[in-house]
């Protein structure tokens, strides 16, 4: 028989699902071929082997002629901290087949939960009242399936909710007047998950026909030059001429890898955008995003910034630039920083996304926003404070923003704060419409072969809605999409007969049936249960 073994300081014993395997420990597989079932000698036998993670994604293959080992250790693989923590499958596929659960611990986590603390010190410096103050904070975005708000309080009760239609949401709090010298703290905290999810490049399916027609606004909007992304630039639409006549997912892989290939991470004292960047060939986080949309889309991809906070191991909590990008009806997240895999799209779960689109320049895309009257003649100070809790302790993050200057403060405004309203009564993700989604799905179906399944979408509300069904199988996160750009007619009934591609995972999986609109808002939901043989 072929024996599965974890090897630790050396020492090696047969591996179980309720064992740890650590940081500096090893998977073995070892045997020999004369033990091994139901292998015909005369045949050129070969063993596939596989190591899957938890979101699916094959993180190391092999193959092994048994012929050339007739040995005892046929594979190893090293446990590194760069693996996050989960139940991986070790798969050995051929006439020989086995499927083994590795329970692997290490300091990264596939979901985590965090508390965002947000808040701003308002100070009246004037010798009289500021009138009719209205002020705005940022909240962060709920982005299915990769970040998700669960709830959030508040210390004063906004005035309403504020929305844009690229899904950023403000809090919106009003203050008849504010008196000289006064001093005010609004505080807000959000309770939220945030979850690594992986897409295979090779695996996202759909159909791109009509796409510009479904979409114009997303198309009108996101494919055109704006300050700091100006996909106008000679330099860059040469780049995008290249790929003319790829598909707009090849399209975005090029580009991604022109920006690993070309820009030298070098940390700037601003924000500098794409011209900058490819005509210096360096930049860092901002410059590496900005260039990557702006290469999109001169090449009529739709493509945005997304700004948000991300887990430094050496810095804590510090301001990031990533990107997003609109193939087949959906928002796919993208890091064209810390992007270094061309088959898996990764989104680290140590990041929260704040904004999404362009913050750059004088966008109205800020954080915190705020008027009152005469404003051009009065002075107001604000300082903001964000800290970030999780459940290994508090991470902090400040930063000061006033009318004039930016400078950093040390403190905390949030441990003496009242949290006196909630906001799961303001229903934050509510959806006002909704389809339902029925489909018939079977128990089993053999691995490696592609199979259908009828999807029966029904729209009872009297207008029509624009989205886009995404099938997806999920371990954790998702490693395979299929997407589907519809219209569904007012009071109306789609049906459509979904691909299911072939996989090369034994065991039991979910798939997903999501219609969502353009911003990843999910407006209906099923989900089946599969066990591939």
């Amino acid at each position: 028989m072929i024996n599965i073994v974890h090897v630790k300081q050396n020492k090696a014993r047969p591996l179980s699902s309720d064992l740890a395997v650590e940081i500096g420990d090893s998977i073995l597989i070892s045997g020999k071929q004369e033990a091994v079932p139901f292998i015909d000698n005369r045949r050129n036998q070969k063993l596939h082997i596989l190591l899957i993670s938890p979101i699916g994604t094959i993180i190391d293959s092999d193959q092994v002629r048994l012929e050339e080992t007739g040995l005892r250790n046929i594979y190893s693989f090293p446990v590194t901290p760069d693996l996050y923590s989960g139940t991986y499958f070790l798969q050995i596929e051929g006439d020989y087949k086995r499927r083994e659960k590795v329970n692997i611990r290490t300091n990264k986590h596939l979901i985590y939960r965090w508390i965002l603390f947000y808040g701003v010190q308002l100070s009246n410096p004037n010798n009289f009242p500021l009138n009719n103050f209205v002020l705005d904070l940022m909240i962060p975005p709920s982005i299915s399936p990769i970040q998700q708000v669960l709830n959030i309080e508040s210390n004063y009760k906004p005035k309403k909710l504020i929305t844009d239609n690229e899904g950023n949401r403000w809090l919106r709090f009003y203050f008849h007047q504010i008196n000289p010298q006064e001093k005010i703290t609004v505080a807000y905290k959000a309770d939220l998950i945030t979850r690594l999810v992986a897409y295979d490049i090779t695996r996202i399916r759909g159909e791109e026909e009509n796409l510009e027609k479904l979409y114009p606004e997303v198309f009108q909007k996101y494919t055109k030059p704006e300050p700091f992304l100006d996909s106008s630039n000679r330099d860059i639409v040469n780049v995008a001429r290249k790929y003319s006549s790829h598909s707009p997912l090849s399209k975005v892989l090029a580009f991604l890898k022109y920006v690993k290939e070309n820009l030298v991470y070098v940390p700037q004292d601003g924000d500098y955008g794409a011209t900058y960047a490819i005509e210096n060939k360096l930049g860092d986080c901002t410059e590496f995003s900005s260039l990557f949309v702006s290469l999109c889309r001169a090449a009529n991809v739709p493509a945005r910034l997304t700004t948000s906070i991300i887990l430094s191991e050496y810095e804590g909590w510090v301001n990031h630039s990533q990107a997003e990008f609109f193939v087949n009806g959906v928002w796919f997240p993208i890091d064209p920083t810390l992007q270094h895999d061309f088959r898996y799209l990764y989104r680290s779960p140590s990041c929260i996304i704040l904004q999404r689109g362009n913050t750059l320049g004088n966008s109205n895309i800020r954080e915190v926003r705020f008027s009152y009257d005469d404003m051009n003649q009065h002075e107001i100070s604000i300082h903001t404070h964000k800290e970030v809790k999780w459940d290994k302790g508090l991470v902090k993050g400040r930063k000061r923003i006033s009318s004039k200057e930016h400078t950093e403060i040390k403190g905390s405004l949030f441990e003496e704060i009242n949290w006196k309203f909630s906001f799961p009564s303001l229903d934050l993700d509510k959806q006002d419409k909704t389809i339902e989604i029925r489909v018939t799905a079977p128990d089993s179906a053999p691995i490696h072969k592609p199979f259908s399944i009828p999807v029966h979408l029904y729209n009872r509300n009297d207008e029509g809605l624009i989205g886009t069904l995404r099938v997806s199988f999920s371990r954790g996160g998702l490693y395979t999409n299929h997407l589907y750009p519809l219209v569904l007619e007012g009071n109306s009934h789609e049906p459509k007969m979904v691909e299911i591609p072939a996989t090369n995972f034994l065991g039991t999986t979910f798939i997903e049936f999501i219609f969502q609109d353009d911003n990843g808002n999910k407006i209906g939901y099923e989900q089946k249960k599969v066990t591939f043989h």
